[in-house]
């Protein structure tokens, strides 16, 4: 017989442990998809509500905080320090207001947004790890999953 079957259950063994990897990384990078969604969205909201504030009374103390908004071209998540100075620009928004309702409601999406920062980063630490290790970083590389 020689040598044939014993390349072909190495062939195979490599195969299915690729998939096998492939399909521990797939989930792992889903996580960070649906933890950005969740950012955005709540981004979104609260780009919304400012926007819609700074409408309504265009002497307000938000005007600054709402062209700062207007020029952002996207609620997805760009960067932690982007982030990060949004959620200190709306903490002095805040600060500002008189609207005690508004100021509640900044807040809540304020504490949100740094909650999913939070997540964020944790799930992208357990992510970057898991394919920067050995064995899942070719298969990483091979399918084309980058370090976030």
């Amino acid at each position: 017989m020689g040598y044939l079957p014993i390349f072909v259950a190495l062939l195979g063994l490599i195969l299915l442990y690729t998939i096998y990897t492939y399909n521990l990384i797939k989930p792992r990078k889903a996580n960070l998809t649906a933890v950005i969604d969740q950012m955005a969205a709540n981004s979104r909201d609260r780009k919304q509500l400012v926007l819609q504030h700074d409408a309504q009374n265009p002497d307000s103390s938000l005007k600054e905080l709402a062209e700062k908004f207007k020029k952002t071209s996207t609620d997805r998540f760009q960067s932690y320090k982007k982030e990060e100075e949004f959620i200190s620009d709306v903490e002095a928004a805040i600060a500002q207001t008189s609207d005690a309702e508004l100021a509640k409601k900044l807040k809540s999406y304020n504490a949100k947004q740094q909650d999913l920062m939070k997540s964020l980063k944790a799930k992208a630490n357990e992510y970057n790890t898991f394919i920067g290790k050995s064995p899942a970083k070719a298969v990483a590389s091979v399918f084309g999953f980058r370090p976030f």
